[in-house]
């Protein structure tokens, strides 16, 4: 099968069961391991929600894999759309409605991430590639910070499509989810972090999953250069250095 997703810059295992389950999103977790994961073709369209580090990115990747697996007769595998740049663009997503115009059939699923981030002619796109996507029932993944009303306000058509497939908001997680996270993501890099030393950065330096992704890249980069095991002592001393 050509892989159409695009390269990560860290290769973690973005699948359902690696997917940290907590309270918060336990039934967004469930319905769509149902829907997509047990359910029968054609599959709805996805409009995940939630503000940063509640995982959408990682269901919205997780989700086109599961969907190349299920769907081998789709030959062109997924393809997944990124904002790029400042101010934030779709460049992937002109080359996405391109493919779709040809190969729709052929397609897994399209995901596109960071939706409220959406320019007017991105939205124009995007209507584009709902409704290629629609007539060949290829599924088309979404994730964004805002909901769909508020998202589209002033695109209706878009709003209506959208809310008519699956919308699942996902609520952030608690400080013990958190630590659990901070371990899975240190253990996507094969690195190994104390309970300790995840929760001190839980509770003391962020809760936003973005900044602790960034301290745990300092804090292996930190330990390989001075072969150090990471422990409290040596987020101390990066603290000192003004690094985390």
């Amino acid at each position: 099968m050509d892989q159409l997703l695009l390269p990560f810059s860290i290769e973690p295992r973005f699948t359902l069961e690696s997917f940290i389950v907590h309270g918060e999103i336990e039934v967004v977790h469930g319905t769509v391991q149902s829907v997509y994961g047990r359910g029968d073709p054609p599959f709805p369209s996805l409009f995940l929600h939630g503000p940063q580090g509640t995982g959408k990115t990682h269901l919205l990747r997780a989700l086109a894999s599961l969907l190349e697996s299920r769907l081998p007769e789709r030959k062109l595998g997924s393809f997944l759309v990124l904002p790029r740049g400042t101010p934030p663009s779709f460049p992937d997503l002109k080359k996405a409605v391109s493919i779709a115009d040809s190969s729709a059939q052929e397609l897994a699923a399209v995901a596109v991430d960071g939706v409220h981030l959406l320019g007017e002619q991105d939205t124009a796109l995007l209507w584009t590639l709902s409704n290629q996507l629609t007539r060949v029932e290829t599924a088309l993944l979404m994730a964004s910070e805002l909901p769909p009303d508020d998202v589209f306000r002033g695109n209706e058509h878009l709003r209506s499509r959208t809310t008519a497939g699956l919308v699942l908001e996902l609520a952030p997680p608690e400080d013990n989810s958190r630590v659990l996270i901070v371990d899975k993501i240190a253990r996507d890099r094969n690195v190994r972090i104390p309970e300790e030393v995840c929760r001190y950065l839980v509770t003391r330096k962020s809760r936003n999953i973005k900044e602790l992704e960034r301290i745990i890249a300092v804090l292996d980069r930190a330990s390989l250069e001075l072969k150090r095991r990471i422990t409290l002592p040596l987020v101390r001393l990066l603290e000192e250095q003004g690094l985390v």
